[in-house]
């Protein structure tokens, strides 16, 4: 499988990636955050969701990224940020600082989300919450259109996101409670390949270049006919440390 280096992926990203319609606004009422709020986005890419609750409620807000590039574009939003290169594994903050822990299409990267969790369980202040977003294995599944055009992302995907139901235990292990989730679907229009012909998801970089090469070809001549449908789907998984 092919290594991914995020430096590289920062330009495409920026162009491509924007928050998902309506988890800013869930986010911010679901853990009841204002302008003396204390938030902290773990694997922040370029940062759109945590712009999105900064710009929202004044909230002092930070982020937390591996790769340098993707800071740099992130420090470009129009967003008060502290913005920290580092990993989930080992946040360098002081115990019971935030109110809100949360991270979006980050924690398959964690290989041990356990240990990310108990850290972020510390970092919170009594009453706070964690929301970390990712895809069900129905999503990962039903992709729309990549798993119609890219069928190989598939079995890419499951390999490496780890289930919900092991992610909530992990959460309960670690001493969270209130599970809860909120399922986030949105319909966008795809008029041009330029996302895929850019490989703005990761999925892309870890198929054969044989695979990408005929999907791309199939989803082009789709295109010609007229615009197709995209549908965006993530699953929001909370749990609040005790008070």
């Amino acid at each position: 499988m092919t290594a991914l280096n995020y430096d590289n992926l920062a330009g495409e990203y920026a162009r491509h990636r924007r928050a998902y319609p309506g988890m800013v606004e869930h986010i911010v009422e679901h853990a009841t955050i204002g302008p003396d709020s204390t938030v902290l986005e773990v694997g922040c890419g370029t940062a759109n969701h945590v712009t999105g609750v900064q710009r929202a409620t004044g909230a002092r807000c930070f982020g937390v990224d591996p790769s340098r590039e993707m800071l740099d574009i992130a420090a470009t939003q129009p967003a008060t940020l502290d913005l920290r290169q580092g990993t989930a594994e080992e946040l360098d903050f002081p115990p019971e600082t935030f109110d809100l822990v949360l991270s979006v299409d980050m924690i398959h990267y964690v290989r041990e989300p356990r240990r990310y969790f108990a850290r972020a369980f510390e970092l919170l202040k009594p009453g706070g919450y964690l929301m970390t977003a990712t895809d069900s294995e129905w999503a990962i599944r039903n992709r729309t259109p990549m798993a119609q055009y890219f069928p190989g992302t598939v079995d890419v995907e499951l390999a490496r996101f780890h289930p919900i139901p092991a992610l909530a235990d992990a959460l309960a292990d670690v001493g969270f409670v209130e599970p809860f989730e909120q399922d986030f679907e949105s319909e966008y229009e795809v008029s041009d390949a330029k996302r895929f012909e850019d490989k703005s998801f990761s999925s892309l970089h870890l198929i054969s270049d044989e695979e990408f090469a005929s999907g791309l070809a199939r989803l082009r001549a789709d295109l010609a006919a007229g615009p197709i449908t995209g549908i965006l789907r993530s699953t929001a998984l909370w749990g609040r440390r005790p008070a």
